[in-house]
């Protein structure tokens, strides 16, 4: 039975984040029920309200399809904490919150501060190097991340020049860990009622991401190659070419069987433990093999003997694909300015909670509600903070 009520239902969070890494995470909470009222300056708002992909291609800050994927069910406000009364009625919604996320970089608030208005606080930071050492205060990017993480140098071909990870992973991954922590430290305060500064590096998250190319460095003194688009210890384990795009094919759990399967009898004249010494040679053979059938043939084939190949999906397929429409993975939201778009739903179901995904909100679209129902503020007081430049 679905019920109204959400795990985190009774949870506030501040938002004071920009872009992608902060708002993933609050977007986190926000979705299983946390209410997440998102800080904005009163000057433009999120940067991310002027980052595309836009519908028609014309830029809107109301129709920033990042913007309006990574802020579903938050309330936006309003606020130059600038000046003496912002900074005034910032310090008032601390008090009552009980998580903080930012991502304004080393030193952008002062935790023991904002412990004494509440000493039960949650305040997270996300920062490109971390709240300190010698690169803290360098200047960061999702690509330079990747760089600095060490996930660049293994991607790509192994003759070619390294390359990044389609997309802001290292933000995204950042946000993800971001979400975990602050949920730990939610149970220890629970448990313990403390609460606690949560410092993440996203360096540091894309360098966690080495699976075991660290250790492998460490044990043995060998920095890991790129691969390209073979599997760096198992082999056949590749993306090739077939009729209509690519397949990645995979003889990982039983190579005769494999070799059974493809149909090819030249196959059969490699012994296991020399696969990987062979490959270009039968990459080649599977590759004449694959040019007589399409993604979706291989694949049916291939599971049906209990293989683990895989089409190589494009976004362009993913809204079509039938997995993701039984599980009703994308969802359909009107928007008052952008109108009805398609976005991609929860990551996890949790059975028994009904989980809904309600629009972002226009710049300072809830100043009313949080400003006089939360903190007391009349409507007179409202007109005086909007003339002052204040919310």
């Amino acid at each position: 039975m679905e019920v109204e009520e959400h795990p985190l239902s009774g949870l506030r969070v501040l938002d004071l984040t920009q872009y992608v890494s902060g708002p993933y995470c609050t977007k986190l909470l926000a979705d299983f029920g946390a209410e997440v009222i998102k800080i904005e300056d009163i000057n433009g708002g999120d940067s991310a309200r002027r980052c595309g992909p836009f519908p028609d291609d014309i830029p809107h800050p109301e129709k920033s399809g990042l913007f309006l994927h990574l802020n579903t069910n938050k309330k936006s406000i309003t606020l130059n904490r600038k000046t003496l009364t912002g900074d005034k009625i910032f310090n008032q919604l601390v008090h009552r919150t009980d998580v903080l996320v930012e991502n304004g970089g080393p030193k952008a608030l002062d935790y023991e501060v904002l412990r004494d208005l509440n000493p039960s606080l949650i305040m997270t930071s996300i920062s490109y190097f971390g709240q300190d050492g010698p690169h803290c205060e360098f200047a960061g990017a999702d690509i330079v991340m990747q760089a600095f993480g060490g996930i660049m140098k293994r991607t790509g071909l192994p003759d070619r020049e390294p390359i990044k990870i389609a997309g802001p992973q290292a933000e995204y991954q950042a946000g993800l860990n971001a979400a975990v922590a602050t949920l730990t430290a939610l149970y220890v305060r629970d448990e313990m009622g403390i609460g606690q500064h949560i410092d993440i590096s996203v360096m540091e998250v894309i360098a966690s991401m080495q699976e075991g190319a660290l250790l492998g460095c460490a044990y043995g003194g060998v920095p890991a190659e790129r691969d390209g688009a073979r599997h760096p210890t198992a082999y056949p384990s590749t993306i090739l070419p077939c009729k209509d795009g690519y397949v990645h094919v995979d003889a990982s759990m039983d190579w005769y069987t494999f070799a059974r399967f493809v149909g090819v009898p030249a196959l059969l004249d490699y012994e296991p433990e020399e696969l990987r010494h062979h490959a270009d040679e039968i990459d080649a053979l599977l590759v004449s093999w694959l040019a007589e059938y399409t993604r979706e043939e291989v694949f049916r084939q291939a599971q049906e003997w209990r293989l683990p190949f895989a089409m190589v999906l494009g976004v362009e397929g993913l809204s079509d694909d039938p997995q993701l429409r039984c599980r009703d993975f994308f969802v359909d939201i009107d928007h008052p300015v952008a109108g009805n778009m398609r976005y991609p739903g929860a990551p996890f179901r949790m059975r028994g909670t009904l989980w809904k995904a309600r629009r972002a909100p226009l710049l300072g679209e809830n100043n009313m509600d949080v400003y006089t129902n939360l903190l007391g503020y009349s409507a007179h007081e409202m007109v005086k903070l909007r003339e002052a430049g204040i919310i």
